[in-house]
């Protein structure tokens, strides 16, 4: 791969992320917040996104960007209201936006016409005119003054100075207007074009405020011999005049590139000598350009010709005004100042790399493990000094795994914030008023869990949008607000995150399922199910209750998909309705799919691990109060709560010599707080263990989250205890 085909993937990485940024803006923007600092965290994105498309050479990008980047300058000095339909068209221009990046990265090429209906609703708005069906003021176009000055007396008792000849109304002096000049000095830093941002493009934004000259500067340029090929040499110095631009107005066209770039913005001021000659200067046009009569010109027409003065002085040569800035960036612009190199927060690397790095943490933890038990009590006594440094080892060993893992994960925002887009479409397609909160978007999961969540959580929308969700008109006859709610948080339960999608809808027709179950054979015609049954219906295969297909539901794959995708990774999904006011699924996920913390326990002499953050205590079998159901299953008493036993050894079908009382219950917590109680032979401690996929090495098994590696060689298999509570179909035998 080439040095271009680097910078290339480094920009698609970085428009992910301002496409992202603009998602996270107009959500806010929609729910009320039009805060200037919104408006700017928009533009940036986009200008960003013109600026390396340019570089490039995307130009149907730019294109694109550019006019979009036009009406959110005009949207963010006012000139454009932030309406619900400027509102709406961005967020369609953002998807048109992401589909030329995509087009860039595949090397494609869309329609020519592609975008051109939103193109020219961007010039409509930047021209003034007001959208069709969008009632707004009236209309006050722009005009230039064209108007002769008047002198108004403003009393009797005022005696007005006395007119030069030739002026024929009134003084002329107070109406010289001298134009604004301010001198800048821009020095480049290398980060700046790192960035992909170009100078010409900030020296065009400069022009549309004002008459601009430019003048590169080289005096930096070494010699060949010494020439860095990434450093920068170039810095430009430039002359701006305009009547009416300020310093903000300048500072505001550098704000994209702050902190990378040493800027200078220095307002040219005139001695009491030089501005006696101001009138007669101001009249003079540029020697390079014949601009359009200003009020200046206008004003300067009519001055008459001053009389002959006395000889004076030669006046002093303008002074520049040197305007503060806010930091001082030192003259090294290459390697830049300790504070701008602080600044620097983040790094990008490939996360096949992360991978790498668990994986071999991974295996130390297999090698400490390994190391620790080879420790029998005589060595432990005869080497104290290697016990610590084993000890030590594993403090390191466990701190080395919680930094890696922190590397790995990621708020699971990035996955919240296209929700909101998505349920904007379904309200418009289903014609339904629907809320969508978030809550918990800040928690944080393993970035390979994030990337296998977006279609769950969008079938489980689009579910609830689809079939939870009543009309308004249903909504208020049954006494409900016409506007239905979504909820989607996320929440972090011990070694697991929740997460959970909540409508408060009509619930599940627990009729109509069973009824669609028993036609389409998923469940026999005298079969009994619970309730709970009858809900995990809907996960099944080809399985839907629309009378009709749409593009949102109806063939039967949403909700298959989101029980294969989460099982994939070691998740499972719970379902619990209430008819008339909700329905709520809840999605649990391991925290991480690399290392986890168990407990490791005896099964008929084969080793098994349960996850420590599903267990709640362990009892002795001689000190439990077990009692058993009609049905014959066997159940644990504790504290009041009647529990579910699952003798592990019956339940894989292996044969134990252990006695009943010498063995343990393990008591654990499954989906929703139900407890389960787990019997085993012996319990023989507490370690950190590599999750090794099943699926990809053998096969899925019930009651089996995964297996591992422990420290002897010996392979442990994970024990799932959600998936034990659901498919308990044998009788316990302790």
């Amino acid at each position: 791969m080439s040095d271009l085909d680097d910078f290339k993937a480094t920009y698609f990485d970085e428009c992910s992320e301002l496409l992202l940024e603009l998602e996270e803006q107009f959500a806010a923007i929609e729910d009320g917040d039009r805060s200037s600092d919104r408006l700017n965290a928009v533009f940036r994105a986009i200008h960003s996104i013109k600026g390396g498309g340019g570089a490039f050479g995307f130009q149907s990008l730019v294109g694109f960007a550019h006019a979009y980047e036009t009406l959110l300058d005009h949207v963010r000095d006012g000139r454009v209201e932030l309406s619900e339909h400027t509102t709406a068209l961005c967020i369609k221009s953002n998807d048109i936006v992401a589909d030329f990046i995509a087009a860039a990265r595949e090397g494609t090429e869309l329609a020519p016409d592609y975008g051109a209906d939103e193109k020219a609703q961007f010039d409509a708005l930047t021209r003034g005119e007001v959208p069709e069906g969008e009632e707004g003021g009236e209309h006050i176009e722009e005009f230039d003054i064209d108007f002769t000055p008047v002198m108004v007396k403003i009393a009797d008792d005022v005696e007005p100075a006395p007119a030069a000849d030739g002026d024929d109304s009134f003084a002329a002096a107070p109406l010289v207007v001298e134009p604004g000049h301010w001198e800048i000095k821009f020095t480049p830093h290398s980060e700046l074009y790192a960035r992909a941002n170009d100078p010409l493009l900030l020296f065009r934004e400069l022009a549309g405020l004002g008459e601009i000259q430019v003048r590169a500067v080289f005096e930096d340029v070494p010699p060949l011999a010494d020439f860095e090929p990434f450093g920068v040499y170039c810095a430009w110095e430039i002359s701006l005049h305009s009547p009416t631009v300020t310093e903000a107005a300048i500072a505001e066209v550098f704000e994209f590139v702050d902190g990378n770039c040493d800027l200078s913005i220095a307002q040219l001021t005139s001695t009491p000598a030089a501005a006696g000659a101001a009138p007669a200067k101001a009249a003079e046009p540029a020697e390079d350009a014949e601009p359009a009569p200003s009020f200046a010109d206008l004003a300067a027409s009519i001055v008459p010709t001053p009389r002959p003065a006395p000889v004076a002085a030669a006046p002093k040569p303008p002074a520049l005004k040197a305007v503060p800035a806010d930091d001082d960036h030192g003259d090294d612009r290459r390697s830049g100042p300790d504070d701008r190199r602080n600044g620097v927060q983040s790094i990008r690397v490939d996360l096949d790399k992360i991978d790498r790095v668990v994986n071999m943490v991974g295996e130390l933890v297999i090698t400490q493990s390994m190391l620790t038990q080879q420790m029998d009590e005589v060595l432990r006594a005869r080497y104290q000094e290697l016990v610590r440094g084993l000890e030590v080892l594993a403090q390191t060993t466990r701190g080395l795994q919680d930094s890696v893992m922190a590397i790995r994960a990621q708020p699971v925002k990035s996955v919240f914030s296209r929700m909101p887009r998505l349920m904007r479409e379904l309200a418009t397609k289903t014609g339904k008023k629907i809320k969508l909160e978030t809550i918990g978007e800040n928690t944080e999961i393993d970035k390979t869990i994030i990337e296998q969540l977006s279609d769950p959580l969008t079938h489980m929308i689009r579910n609830s949008a689809d079939h939870g969700i009543e009309t308004p008109e249903k909504r208020r006859a049954a006494g409900k607000n016409e506007t239905g709610t979504i909820r989607l948080s996320a929440e972090q339960a011990g070694g697991n995150i929740l997460i959970i999608v909540e409508d408060d809808g009509a619930g599940i027709n627990r009729d109509r399922v069973l009824q669609v179950a028993r036609d389409r054979m998923v469940v026999g015609p005298d079969q009994q199910l619970t309730e709970e049954q009858i809900d995990q219906l809907i996960f099944a295969p080809g399985f839907s209750t629309a009378s009709e297909v749409s593009d949102i539901s109806g063939r039967g794959v949403g909700m298959d998909v989101v029980l294969s995708n989460i099982k994939k990774i070691g998740g499972s999904v719970h379902v619990k309705s209430w008819t008339g006011k909700g329905t709520r699924m809840t999605l649990r996920l391991p925290l991480t799919l690399a290392v986890l913390d168990v407990m490791l326990v005896k099964v008929a002499a084969s080793p098994y691990v349960i996850p420590l953050s599903s267990i709640v205590e362990t009892i002795q079998c001689s000190r439990a109060n077990f009692s058993r159901m009609p049905t014959g299953n066997q159940v644990l008493q504790v504290r009041g709560e009647y529990v579910q036993v699952v003798d592990l050894a019956s339940r894989f079908r292996m044969q134990t010599e252990a006695t009943d009382e010498s063995r343990f219950v393990v008591l654990c917590e499954a989906e929703g707080g139900v407890k389960v109680a787990l019997i085993v032979d012996d319990i023989i401690g507490q370690q950190q263990v590599v999750i090794k996929s099943l699926e990809e090495n053998f096969q899925s098994i019930d009651g089996i989250a995964g297996g591992t590696i422990l420290g002897d060689g010996n392979v442990a298999l994970i024990v799932d205890v959600q998936g034990l509570k659901s498919t308990i179909a044998h009788k316990s035998a302790a």
